[in-house]
Protein backbone atom coordinates (compact mmCIF):
# COMPACT_ATOMS: atom_id res chain seq x y z
CA UNK A 1 0.00 0.00 0.00
CA UNK A 2 2.20 2.86 -1.44
CA UNK A 3 -0.13 5.32 0.60
CA UNK A 4 2.95 8.16 0.42
CA UNK A 5 3.07 8.68 -3.25
CA UNK A 6 3.96 12.00 -4.76
CA UNK A 7 7.05 12.20 -1.95
CA UNK A 8 9.05 13.78 -4.03
CA UNK A 9 9.52 17.11 -6.28
CA UNK A 10 7.35 19.08 -3.14
CA UNK A 11 7.95 22.57 -4.41
CA UNK A 12 8.22 26.29 -2.53
CA UNK A 13 4.29 26.73 -1.64
CA UNK A 14 3.59 29.85 0.53
CA UNK A 15 -0.11 29.05 0.42
CA UNK A 16 -0.75 26.23 3.26
CA UNK A 17 -3.71 23.76 1.91
CA UNK A 18 -4.21 19.70 1.89
CA UNK A 19 -2.19 20.09 -1.49
CA UNK A 20 0.89 21.34 0.30
CA UNK A 21 0.85 19.48 3.73
CA UNK A 22 3.83 17.58 3.92
CA UNK A 23 3.68 14.26 1.75
CA UNK A 24 4.99 10.62 2.17
CA UNK A 25 4.93 7.53 4.14
CA UNK A 26 4.85 9.30 7.38
CA UNK A 27 2.27 12.39 6.80
CA UNK A 28 0.04 9.43 5.24
CA UNK A 29 0.03 7.12 8.56
CA UNK A 30 -0.71 10.37 10.58
CA UNK A 31 -3.60 11.41 8.68
CA UNK A 32 -4.77 7.69 8.94
CA UNK A 33 -4.65 7.84 12.41
CA UNK A 34 -6.46 11.16 12.74
CA UNK A 35 -9.36 9.62 11.63
CA UNK A 36 -8.81 5.99 14.15
CA UNK A 37 -9.37 8.49 16.52
CA UNK A 38 -12.06 11.23 16.58
CA UNK A 39 -15.37 10.85 17.11
CA UNK A 40 -17.52 11.82 13.13
CA UNK A 41 -20.19 13.27 15.00
CA UNK A 42 -18.60 16.11 16.62
CA UNK A 43 -16.31 18.94 15.03
CA UNK A 44 -13.04 18.55 15.97
CA UNK A 45 -11.65 21.20 18.66
CA UNK A 46 -8.43 23.45 17.71
CA UNK A 47 -6.92 22.25 20.66
CA UNK A 48 -6.89 18.45 20.01
CA UNK A 49 -5.81 19.52 16.32
CA UNK A 50 -3.00 21.32 17.96
CA UNK A 51 -1.71 18.30 20.37
CA UNK A 52 -2.12 15.63 17.07
CA UNK A 53 0.37 17.58 15.05
CA UNK A 54 2.83 18.06 18.35
CA UNK A 55 2.51 14.27 18.50
CA UNK A 56 3.67 13.73 15.01
CA UNK A 57 6.21 16.75 14.73
CA UNK A 58 4.53 18.79 12.73
CA UNK A 59 4.58 22.73 12.75
CA UNK A 60 1.55 23.56 15.17
CA UNK A 61 1.23 26.55 11.79
CA UNK A 62 -1.24 23.65 10.13
CA UNK A 63 -3.61 23.71 12.69
CA UNK A 64 -6.45 25.92 11.19
CA UNK A 65 -5.84 23.79 7.60
CA UNK A 66 -5.81 20.60 9.33
CA UNK A 67 -9.39 21.56 11.40
CA UNK A 68 -11.17 22.76 8.12
CA UNK A 69 -9.61 19.53 6.15
CA UNK A 70 -10.96 16.92 8.52
CA UNK A 71 -14.37 18.80 8.49
CA UNK A 72 -14.68 19.13 5.24
CA UNK A 73 -13.67 15.34 4.76
CA UNK A 74 -16.51 14.45 7.34
CA UNK A 75 -19.33 16.34 5.87
CA UNK A 76 -18.50 15.73 2.30
CA UNK A 77 -21.24 13.20 0.94
CA UNK A 78 -19.66 9.94 0.29
CA UNK A 79 -22.10 8.28 -2.69
CA UNK A 80 -25.75 9.06 -4.23
CA UNK A 81 -27.52 7.81 -1.00
CA UNK A 82 -26.11 11.54 0.56
CA UNK A 83 -24.10 9.74 3.86
CA UNK A 84 -21.49 11.33 5.06
CA UNK A 85 -19.17 10.51 7.87
CA UNK A 86 -20.64 13.12 10.34
CA UNK A 87 -24.08 11.01 10.61
CA UNK A 88 -22.35 7.82 11.54
CA UNK A 89 -22.81 6.77 15.34
CA UNK A 90 -20.34 4.34 17.46
CA UNK A 91 -23.24 1.82 16.48
CA UNK A 92 -22.35 2.18 13.03
CA UNK A 93 -19.19 1.95 12.46
CA UNK A 94 -16.12 -0.02 13.15
CA UNK A 95 -12.79 1.12 12.68
CA UNK A 96 -10.04 -0.60 11.86
CA UNK A 97 -11.65 -3.89 11.19
CA UNK A 98 -9.58 -7.14 11.65
CA UNK A 99 -9.78 -9.43 9.51
CA UNK A 100 -8.23 -13.01 8.88
CA UNK A 101 -9.19 -15.22 5.11
CA UNK A 102 -7.41 -18.51 5.26
CA UNK A 103 -5.75 -19.62 1.85
CA UNK A 104 -6.80 -23.11 1.95
CA UNK A 105 -5.01 -24.58 -0.95
CA UNK A 106 -2.10 -23.17 -3.42
CA UNK A 107 -3.37 -19.58 -4.72
CA UNK A 108 -1.87 -19.42 -8.32
CA UNK A 109 -1.36 -15.43 -9.81
CA UNK A 110 -2.57 -16.82 -12.85
CA UNK A 111 -6.16 -18.08 -11.29
CA UNK A 112 -6.71 -14.67 -9.37
CA UNK A 113 -5.56 -12.74 -12.73
CA UNK A 114 -7.75 -14.17 -14.78
CA UNK A 115 -10.71 -13.84 -11.79
CA UNK A 116 -10.43 -10.35 -11.20
CA UNK A 117 -9.65 -9.38 -15.00
CA UNK A 118 -12.91 -10.80 -16.29
CA UNK A 119 -14.96 -8.87 -13.54
CA UNK A 120 -13.32 -5.86 -12.94
CA UNK A 121 -12.70 -3.05 -15.62
CA UNK A 122 -10.49 -1.26 -13.45
CA UNK A 123 -8.17 -4.97 -12.86
CA UNK A 124 -8.41 -5.73 -17.08
CA UNK A 125 -6.46 -2.60 -17.49
CA UNK A 126 -3.70 -3.38 -15.09
CA UNK A 127 -0.70 -6.19 -15.49
CA UNK A 128 -1.06 -9.75 -14.87
CA UNK A 129 -0.39 -10.07 -11.04
CA UNK A 130 2.91 -11.82 -10.23
CA UNK A 131 3.41 -12.87 -6.90
CA UNK A 132 4.82 -16.44 -5.65
CA UNK A 133 2.18 -19.14 -4.84
CA UNK A 134 0.67 -18.57 -1.68
CA UNK A 135 -1.29 -20.95 1.15
CA UNK A 136 -1.89 -19.65 4.71
CA UNK A 137 -3.87 -16.97 6.19
CA UNK A 138 -4.09 -13.49 4.82
CA UNK A 139 -4.42 -11.05 7.89
CA UNK A 140 -4.85 -7.12 7.10
CA UNK A 141 -7.16 -4.40 8.45
CA UNK A 142 -9.92 -2.54 6.84
CA UNK A 143 -9.33 1.24 7.74
CA UNK A 144 -13.57 1.62 8.35
CA UNK A 145 -16.67 -0.60 7.71
CA UNK A 146 -19.74 1.13 8.59
CA UNK A 147 -23.39 0.19 8.22
CA UNK A 148 -26.35 2.88 6.33
CA UNK A 149 -29.91 2.03 5.43
CA UNK A 150 -29.54 -1.43 6.25
CA UNK A 151 -26.44 -1.53 3.68
CA UNK A 152 -22.53 -2.03 4.92
CA UNK A 153 -19.38 -0.19 3.45
CA UNK A 154 -16.15 -0.36 3.23
CA UNK A 155 -14.00 2.57 3.58
CA UNK A 156 -10.20 2.86 2.72
CA UNK A 157 -8.20 6.13 3.14
CA UNK A 158 -5.06 7.11 0.87
CA UNK A 159 -3.46 10.10 1.19
CA UNK A 160 -1.90 10.22 -2.24
CA UNK A 161 -0.98 13.87 -3.53
CA UNK A 162 -2.72 13.63 -7.78
CA UNK A 163 -1.98 17.42 -8.12
CA UNK A 164 -2.11 20.73 -6.24
CA UNK A 165 -5.97 21.30 -6.47
CA UNK A 166 -9.12 19.74 -5.90
CA UNK A 167 -10.00 19.26 -9.77
CA UNK A 168 -6.85 17.24 -10.26
CA UNK A 169 -8.65 14.31 -8.18
CA UNK A 170 -11.10 13.20 -10.75
CA UNK A 171 -12.80 9.92 -11.80
CA UNK A 172 -9.68 8.95 -14.32
CA UNK A 173 -7.01 10.43 -12.21
CA UNK A 174 -8.05 8.53 -9.27
CA UNK A 175 -8.83 5.51 -10.91
CA UNK A 176 -5.11 5.60 -12.74
CA UNK A 177 -4.01 6.02 -9.01
CA UNK A 178 -6.09 2.56 -8.61
CA UNK A 179 -4.21 0.69 -11.23
CA UNK A 180 -0.47 1.66 -10.65
CA UNK A 181 -0.88 0.90 -6.95
CA UNK A 182 -3.04 -2.36 -7.40
CA UNK A 183 -5.34 -0.46 -4.97
CA UNK A 184 -8.09 -2.51 -6.89
CA UNK A 185 -6.61 -6.21 -6.00
CA UNK A 186 -6.90 -4.21 -2.28
CA UNK A 187 -10.24 -3.64 -2.37
CA UNK A 188 -10.98 -7.23 -3.93
CA UNK A 189 -9.72 -8.74 -0.55
CA UNK A 190 -11.64 -6.55 1.48
CA UNK A 191 -14.73 -6.98 0.14
CA UNK A 192 -13.98 -10.87 0.35
CA UNK A 193 -13.27 -10.34 4.08
CA UNK A 194 -16.31 -8.25 4.43
CA UNK A 195 -18.37 -10.57 2.63
CA UNK A 196 -17.59 -13.48 4.54
CA UNK A 197 -17.78 -11.61 7.69
CA UNK A 198 -21.27 -10.74 7.41
CA UNK A 199 -22.50 -14.21 5.92
CA UNK A 200 -21.03 -14.84 9.23
CA UNK A 201 -22.96 -12.60 11.52
CA UNK A 202 -26.10 -11.64 9.38
CA UNK A 203 -29.17 -14.09 9.00
CA UNK A 204 -30.31 -13.95 5.62
CA UNK A 205 -27.39 -12.37 4.74
CA UNK A 206 -27.51 -11.43 0.72
CA UNK A 207 -24.35 -10.09 -1.11
CA UNK A 208 -26.79 -8.30 -3.58
CA UNK A 209 -29.11 -6.90 -0.65
CA UNK A 210 -26.48 -6.22 2.24
CA UNK A 211 -23.38 -5.46 0.75
CA UNK A 212 -23.26 -1.61 -0.28
CA UNK A 213 -19.98 -1.24 -2.17
CA UNK A 214 -16.28 0.22 -1.79
CA UNK A 215 -15.38 4.02 -0.84
CA UNK A 216 -11.88 5.18 -1.22
CA UNK A 217 -11.40 9.15 0.22
CA UNK A 218 -7.86 10.60 -1.65
CA UNK A 219 -7.93 12.94 1.25
CA UNK A 220 -6.70 15.83 -0.24
CA UNK A 221 -9.21 16.17 -2.61
CA UNK A 222 -12.01 16.16 -0.82
CA UNK A 223 -14.26 18.74 -0.48
CA UNK A 224 -17.45 19.07 0.72
CA UNK A 225 -18.50 21.31 -1.92
CA UNK A 226 -18.07 18.89 -5.05
CA UNK A 227 -18.40 14.79 -4.26
CA UNK A 228 -16.99 14.06 -7.84
CA UNK A 229 -13.48 15.13 -6.63
CA UNK A 230 -11.69 12.84 -4.34
CA UNK A 231 -14.00 10.41 -3.97
CA UNK A 232 -13.65 6.94 -5.62
CA UNK A 233 -16.52 3.96 -5.08
CA UNK A 234 -17.02 1.08 -7.00
CA UNK A 235 -18.91 -2.15 -6.09
CA UNK A 236 -17.39 -5.44 -6.99
CA UNK A 237 -19.37 -7.96 -9.30
CA UNK A 238 -21.22 -10.58 -7.01
CA UNK A 239 -19.67 -13.08 -9.36
CA UNK A 240 -15.94 -12.18 -8.53
CA UNK A 241 -16.74 -12.49 -5.29
CA UNK A 242 -18.46 -16.04 -5.08
CA UNK A 243 -15.42 -16.87 -7.24
CA UNK A 244 -12.74 -15.29 -5.62
CA UNK A 245 -14.37 -17.33 -2.26
CA UNK A 246 -14.56 -20.39 -4.28
CA UNK A 247 -10.67 -19.93 -5.11
CA UNK A 248 -9.39 -19.14 -2.02
CA UNK A 249 -11.37 -22.30 -0.48
CA UNK A 250 -9.52 -24.29 -2.55
CA UNK A 251 -12.21 -24.74 -5.47
CA UNK A 252 -10.53 -23.56 -8.06
CA UNK A 253 -13.14 -25.24 -10.65
CA UNK A 254 -15.66 -24.09 -9.21
CA UNK A 255 -14.49 -20.43 -9.84
CA UNK A 256 -13.45 -20.79 -13.37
Amino acid sequence: DLDGAGARDVPDEPVMSPHTFPRGASPGTFLHGLFEEIDFTQPVSAEWVTQQLQLGGFDEVWQPVLSRWINDVLSAPLNETGVSLNQLGAKDKQVELEFYVPIDAALRPEALDALIREHDPLSAQCPPLDFRQVRGMLKGFIDLVFRWQGRYYLLDYKSNWLGDSPEAYTVEAMSQAMQTHRYDLQYQLYTLALHRYLRHRLPNYDYERHFGGVIYLFLRGVTKEDTRQGIFTTRPAQALVTAMDALFAGAEEKAS
